[in-house]
């Protein structure tokens, strides 16, 4: 045994020491580093790399400059207080920051995360010294899939203390790529409906973050050919089961919600209309869904009385504004009533504009 601690003892002194030209101990890297006037330093330690560098959603993409100790760095912004995706270009491969233990849950790429808190007024998704509701992670069968399937469920604060209370159901989604942490991890949901609910904008609810791509479930080269919409399939008969047996839910179209981002808003549109019994809060944020849904568009006085809110929000410089104002115009001109919202200060397509639509219709949800 004291060979072992001995050992371990050394080898945590050589994670610590690097052979510098002159020898001496590593020095300590930060990174990011936010300074007081809101610009970012950035900071990655690689003596062997010939090119580094940093991708960042606020300023684009910057070559990163070399100095003592192998360490590349640069300085961006300033920057307006949020939450921004980076990475870095390590001769050609993107990395994540490794000095960063904020990353975005994706599919494929792996970004870090940037928060900028600013000193001025806490932003919508700030930590702040609330009630906090609770989130828990979830596997449930999913006779469609015939797996075990994901998802993240937000209980609002208190919830485990009145266990005869229940509570409306928002179903959320996050977009393509993402995995069901977006919505938490970068959305932070949670935090944003733990502020609203202090100040009294927005009701008690439960949210769910169901997986939109359950194809990702199965090995690469498994034959789904004939499977269909196995993601509304899983909704609505297993998903929604499983939350509703699981938590004190009111089981009532009135108290139900569906909406998300990108794909995820096509995804809670298309699910929302199509079940109208189930559902009568609709939310798309920066997307669309199709305009062949029988019995919903030709027939606006029945589809107006089954929906309590038609909630829809673009930025006008996202590259999905012209096929999202179409469908609004769509909308519009076949006499279905919906709210609109639209931005152009938050970079497009991006997760800046995601958190600000949700935060605006949280506060509409379940409202009489």
């Amino acid at each position: 045994m004291k060979k072992l601690t001995l050992f371990f003892l050394a080898l945590i002194a050589m994670c610590q020491m690097q052979a510098q030209p002159g020898g001496g101990r590593m020095m300590q890297v930060s990174s990011p580093v936010v300074n007081p006037d809101n610009t970012v330093t950035f900071n990655y330690r690689d003596a062997n790399a010939k090119q580094v560098l940093v991708d960042v959603q606020f300023a684009g993409r910057h070559e990163m400059v070399k100095g003592e100790n192998g360490v590349w760095s640069i300085t961006l912004g300033p920057a307006a207080p949020d939450i921004y995706p980076y990475c870095f270009i390590v001769d050609g491969t993107s990395v994540m920051d490794p000095q960063n233990p904020d990353w975005f849950p994706n599919e494929g790429f792996k970004n870090s995360l940037l928060d900028i808190r600013g000193t001025g007024e806490p932003l919508i998704h700030a930590v702040k010294n609330v009630p906090h509701g609770s989130v828990d992670y979830v596997n449930y069968y999913s006779e469609t899939l015939g797996l075990y399937g994901n998802a993240i469920v937000y209980t609002p604060p208190f919830y485990d203390q009145n266990p005869d209370k229940k509570y409306p159901v928002f179903y959320l989604i996050s977009g393509t790529t993402d995995t069901e942490e977006v919505y938490f991890k970068v959305g932070r949901v949670n935090f944003i409906l733990d502020n609203l609910i202090a100040e009294g904008a927005a009701k008690e609810m439960i949210v769910v973050l169901p997986y939109g791509n359950p194809m990702k479930y199965y090995p690469e080269g498994t034959d789904l050919r004939g499977k269909g919409d196995m993601f509304s399939k899983d909704l609505i008969n297993d998903l929604m089961p499983f939350v509703e047996k699981n938590y004190r839910t009111i089981n009532d179209r009135n108290y139900r919600a569906i909406g998300g981002f990108s794909r995820g808003g096509n995804q809670g549109l298309a699910n929302g209309l199509q079940n109208l019994d189930k559902f009568s809060y609709l939310c798309s944020y920066s997307s669309f869904t199709t305009t062949a849904i029988p019995g919903v568009y030709d027939d606006a006085e029945k589809t107006n009385s089954l929906i309590n809110l038609f909630w829809l929000g673009v930025g006008t410089d996202d590259f999905l504004y012209g096929n999202a104002k179409d469908y609004m115009d769509f909308l519009d001109a076949k006499g279905i009533k919906n709210v609109k919202e639209f931005t152009s200060d938050k970079f497009g397509h991006t997760w800046m504009n995601a958190k600000y639509f949700l935060d605006k219709s949280l506060r509409l949800l379940f409202q009489k």
